[in-house]
């Protein structure tokens, strides 16, 4: 804020004196009965102290103003930091689990999250990001992660940008494993970041809670990407003996933007 406004407490004592001299002003104008010529003369002086107050009252109108603006700005930088460190968090736990993971990276150049189709995602069954491409890569399906968290497919590749499908997507496939050897192909529900498998053995146990990895049996992801958690498990109203498994994503869409990414070939 600029330093020419006044303390709040000298306006305070302004706009009181403004008041009481309008009225006494007001006042004698009764008292002595001026003409017509005299009382628009007076109203016009009077436009003064309302300029005043109506300035005072600007000037603090903008000063909330930037104060909201950078609050707001604080608030959007402290829940990034929250979700890159629960990310963080969320790959020490799993680290040990796949502790010697092994893939190749297209990563000569800085790859970053430039836009995130929200619309599409909110509403429908699109599920994009998009990464600016400043190597201009042109051939091939590459997975991307973010850090060590799968986000989805190359879809389309131009000039300028890559378009990303996310594995929520109703039109991505992924093939997905737990830590007891419980493996599934799951697929895109089109839902916000939920992906589902179906299952109908009962030899290797799940439960919620359970961290989903890639297999890297698709040929496009690597090993060893955490995917999401087990979150809920259902049967499905086709088969008695079929359960539907729906995995919450740990990469999120709504926290995507600038942030590094990874090809992986």
């Amino acid at each position: 804020m600029s330093s020419n406004i006044l303390p709040s407490q000298k306006k305070i004592r302004l706009v009181l004196l403004a008041l009481a001299f309008a009225s006494l002003l007001i006042y004698l104008s009764d008292a002595f009965k001026l003409n017509e010529k005299s009382q628009r003369l007076l109203v016009k002086f009077l436009n003064v102290p309302q300029q005043f107050i109506s300035q005072i009252l600007q000037e603090y109108q903008e000063f909330e103003n930037e104060k909201i603006a950078s609050l707001e700005e604080e608030i959007i930088k402290l829940q990034n930091d929250v979700y890159e460190s629960e990310l963080k968090i969320r790959s020490l736990e799993n680290s040990t689990s796949y502790s010697n993971l092994v893939f190749s990276e297209n990563n000569e150049a800085e790859l970053h999250i430039s836009s995130f189709d929200q619309m599409n995602f909110t509403c429908c069954n699109k599920h994009r990001v998009y990464l600016n491409n400043p190597e201009s890569t042109m051939d091939g399906i590459f997975a991307v992660s973010h850090g060590s968290f799968a986000v989805g497919k190359t879809k389309n590749i131009s000039n300028n940008e890559i378009e990303v499908r996310l594995l929520s997507d109703p039109e991505e496939y992924i093939s997905i494993k737990n830590i007891n050897g419980f493996y599934c192909i799951a697929k895109g529900s089109g839902k916000r970041r939920l992906i589902n498998c179906n299952n109908e053995s009962k030899a290797v146990s799940y439960s919620e809670g359970d961290t989903f990895f890639t297999t890297g049996f698709d040929g496009i992801y690597p090993q060893g990407l955490i995917v999401g958690r087990l979150v809920n498990i259902t049967k499905a109203d086709s088969n008695i003996f079929q359960q539907n498994l729906e995995i919450e994503l740990f990469f999120d869409p709504f926290q995507s933007i600038d942030k590094k990414v990874i090809l992986h070939e």
